[in-house]
């Protein structure tokens, strides 16, 4: 995941009718760190051990991540569409490597953090497909009360 602050020029497929800032910029925490729930640490494996990781598998791998929200009672599901009952993330990727995730909200919308720049809500994951973050391509889901 690149460390650089994107801007909304970054994702050719925003437009002003689908997307609305919903937080200024901090660098407090990171989109895994906010699709995973928290909002006061950055979540990333780092082999320093310096930021929140809590499994054991610490490694930049798309699996470590999937077992990240494995974790917490996520697991792998067909699609990004609202189902009652259900939480779901979008995990992006590209060339092989984890760039973003994003959480749906009980609305079907879906929240970002953008590095560490604005949060946002999204229409639909396919919102940030692009050249920085590469395509949704990972969904899945946990049931919540």
């Amino acid at each position: 995941m690149s460390q650089d602050v994107p801007t909304l020029d970054s994702f050719p497929k925003i437009t002003p009718s689908n997307y609305k800032h919903t937080s200024p910029a901090t660098d407090d925490y990171n989109c895994i760190a906010w699709a995973y729930g928290r909002d006061s640490v950055w979540c990333w494996p780092d082999k320093y051990c310096v930021c929140f990781w809590p499994i054991s598998r610490r490694e930049c791998s798309i699996a470590a991540f999937v077992e990240l929200f494995e974790s917490i009672g996520y697991s792998r599901c067909t699609d990004h569409l609202l189902e009652k009952g259900f939480q779901k993330i979008a995990l992006y990727i590209k060339d092989e490597e984890l760039k973003h995730a994003a959480r749906q909200l009980p609305t079907g919308k879906w929240t970002s953090k953008l590095g560490q720049y604005i949060d946002i809500e999204h229409d639909s994951p396919e919102v940030l497909d692009g050249p920085d973050y590469g395509v949704a391509s990972i969904f899945m889901k946990k049931e919540v009360i």
